[in-house]
């Protein structure tokens, strides 16, 4: 019973809280009195009371109070961006303190999740379940929650489509990795290889158009770049020095496809590694294995007997005939084309609602945002960095490819139909 008591103040009192404290209407204190004095209390004295399902909702509900806390304390001076350490050496829960406590449910929730929010706990455990039916085949993304509601920092609808359009397109991605998964670690017909790849290639593609209807919303639920940049983004602070708020750039999914797709440079090698804390036990253990394995481009030119430096030097002619002739080569490619196209679009969205709002603050002599600046991703990506990143996805194996005529390939290749979203993508509980 408390832990729904816990949800329904999260759902309803933290959002009014945190408006009150965006317009100055109330100081900082106030959020940490009320969790203190009102909310904390409600938490069991044992943590291993709850159950793994409880205990998730717990670390997420604890996620979001803890950041609207750093949120506001950072962005009145009373604690520094680069450490927080004084704000939570001064929240208690019982007898632990705030950071000790959220350790022992995470615990016990026996999910790896590292003791703060996260990427998972925001956008996979909060949102309501979703589920992707195609080709007779069903994922689902499961919920922590039963009520079918989104927690949030301020309740505007733009929030609230934010997180489900996550993870709608996280769902996606990983629909798209199980086809691909079996091609690094099994010898597959050729056949079922090239109609595992054109799924693939057809699910990324449905990821990179959901992105467009994302940003066409209707305008009293269309994310705009002020609101995510100088409000959402805001709290997504750091707990540590050095630490990992909750990132588009954590998703597990699209961190493995560029593995199976074999993106590999000093770059994104860094990337990776940036992002393991902030990942679940089971996400690393599975990025793991995969390193291990040759990335799918390769394991295909092996297969047809072809090295990458022959399709570099290939005529156009030659281009062709080789893709009639090897379709899952034909296949690949049209893989690794969306993947490139599904990059430009995360670059072109860090552009648009962090890098080119922190050029305007600066050319126009504004102080930077407070906890997150304008100039920075929440990785410890730069611009500059994250554009060498698409880069170096779109330098793969297959990059000959781009010289003939896209039919050429897909008559090769035999690709499904465009994936129907409205048909394809349910919110909710399973029927």
């Amino acid at each position: 019973m408390t832990v729904a008591v816990l949800n329904r103040w999260t759902l309803e009192e933290l959002p009014t809280f945190n408006r009150l404290l965006l317009s100055g209407d109330l100081p900082p204190r106030a959020l940490t009195k009320v969790l203190t004095d009102d909310v904390f209390p409600l938490l069991e004295a044992d943590p291993y009371i709850y159950t793994e399902q409880q205990a998730r909702q717990i670390t997420c509900l604890m996620g979001l109070w803890g950041s609207s806390c750093v949120r506001h304390f950072v962005q009145q001076g009373l604690v520094s961006a680069e450490d927080t350490s004084p704000l939570f050496s001064a929240l208690h829960v019982r007898d632990d303190s705030f950071r000790g406590y959220l350790r022992k449910v995470v615990d016990r929730s026996r999910t790896g999740h590292p003791d703060r929010d996260s990427y998972r706990s925001l956008f996979h455990w909060n949102p309501p379940a979703v589920h992707v039916t195609w080709t007779g085949q069903t994922w689902t993304s499961p919920t922590s929650f039963t009520d079918g509601a989104c927690r949030t920092y301020t309740a505007e609808p733009a929030e609230v489509e934010f997180f489900l359009f996550l993870k709608k397109t996280g769902l996606l991605e990983e629909a798209a990795n199980d086809f691909l998964e079996p091609l690094v670690t099994e010898d597959l017909a050729s056949m079922e290889v090239v109609e595992r790849l054109t799924a693939a290639a057809a699910l990324i593609n449905a990821t990179h158009r959901m992105f467009a209807e994302f940003l066409r919303l209707p305008l009293d639920r269309r994310l705009t770049p002020e609101y995510f940049s100088n409000v959402w983004r805001q709290y997504t602070g750091h707990w540590d020095p050095g630490d990992h708020p909750p990132s588009a750039a954590h998703d597990p999914e699209f961190l493995a496809r560029d593995l199976l797709t074999g993106v590999n440079s000093p770059h994104h090698r860094t990337y990776v590694r940036r992002s393991y804390p902030a990942l679940g036990a089971q996400d690393k253990h599975r990025l793991a294995r995969i390193m291990e394995c040759t990335p799918v481009p390769e394991r295909i030119l092996d297969r047809a007997g072809i090295t990458a430096a022959q399709l570099d030097s290939a005529s156009a002619g030659e281009l062709a005939r080789t893709a009639q002739e090897h379709p899952e080569l034909a296949a690949c490619y049209l893989v690794l084309a969306e993947q490139t196209r599904l990059a430009s679009s995360h670059l072109i969205f860090a552009k648009r609602f962090v890098f080119d709002l922190g050029r305007k603050r600066l050319q126009a002599g504004e102080p930077a945002t407070p906890v997150q600046s304008g100039a920075i991703g929440n990785t410890g990506l730069t611009e500059a960095v994250m554009e060498q990143l698409r880069a170096d996805r779109r330098a793969h194996a297959l990059t000959a490819f781009e010289r003939i005529p896209k039919g050429v390939i897909v008559g090769a290749a035999k690709p499904p139909v465009p994936i129907d979203l409205d048909d394809t993508i349910r919110i909710g509980p399973r029927t």
